[in-house]
């Protein structure tokens, strides 16, 4: 393989990388709690070998490594519900909650009570508290969250909600429906340091009209790429063809 075919390449397979990233902001825009998330490239210069053929010293190669995926960690828009088992977090934080995988964590506070009284997200997983899954009686389903996620209902405090953050954000990596996992510890956040907002819920940051410039610019350059490739491509055919032996 020739090395503009490998340069080529390598940019081709940044961009599809790039093109997935955009693709799932743009299908998460509606999505609550959701941040916008961007990939990190880095050139890679391939070693000099030594001398080609014909003596001369080959140059190192040129090549695009996509590295890591990060965060847009701007706070999203509040949307007012009325609900108040929706909750948004305000300021640097995450809800912990509790999986068949393990527990994850999530900026998603569309909470609701389960047929069996816990405290749940909309898909049925139990969102913690500092003491574990929050249970609410049968006959008293009159609840309020505080501000420091203190919990409560008419005749009771059920708990306090569980709220950590990381010390590397960029390490938490997207676990399906809006949940994020990571191989770091969580960090309890005590009052303070992040507060809860009952009654509205946290829009995605994702820029729609952004994004969708983002993707026909890469879409663009992914043909432009695409035909510079083929035509190397043709190029070394035709220099094959022209070195046959008669």
């Amino acid at each position: 393989m020739g090395e503009t075919t490998l340069i080529h390449l390598s940019r081709l397979i940044a961009l599809e990388r790039k093109l997935d990233v955009v693709a799932h902001n743009v299908a998460n825009s509606s999505s609550t709690g959701f941040r916008a998330r961007d990939l990190s490239f880095q050139e890679y210069l391939k070693p000099e070998k030594g001398l080609d053929e014909a003596g001369k010293k080959e140059r190192p190669l040129s090549l695009v490594d996509p590295r890591f995926q990060f965060s847009n960690e701007s706070q999203g828009a509040l949307q007012s519900t009325g609900n108040p088992l929706d909750l948004a977090i305000q300021g640097e934080g995450y809800f912990v909650v509790r999986t068949g995988q393990g527990d994850r964590y999530t900026r998603a506070g569309a909470l609701t009570i389960s047929a069996s009284g816990q405290i749940v997200t909309l898909s049925g997983e139990p969102i913690l508290g500092r003491n574990g899954p929050l249970q609410v009686p049968a006959d008293d389903r009159d609840i309020s969250v505080a501000s420091d996620g203190t919990v409560s209902t008419k005749r009771a405090i059920l708990g306090q909600l569980r709220l950590v953050g990381f010390s590397d954000r960029a390490r938490l990596r997207p676990a399906g429906e809006s949940l994020l996992e990571t191989d770091q510890p969580p960090i309890d956040l005590g009052r303070g340091q992040v507060s809860l907002a009952s009654g509205y819920l946290e829009k995605s940051n994702v820029e729609t009209t952004r994004e969708m410039i983002r993707l026909a610019e890469i879409t663009r350059s992914y043909e432009m790429v695409g035909r510079l490739l083929k035509d190397s491509q043709d190029a070394n055919d035709l220099n094959k063809l022209g070195n046959v032996p008669e």
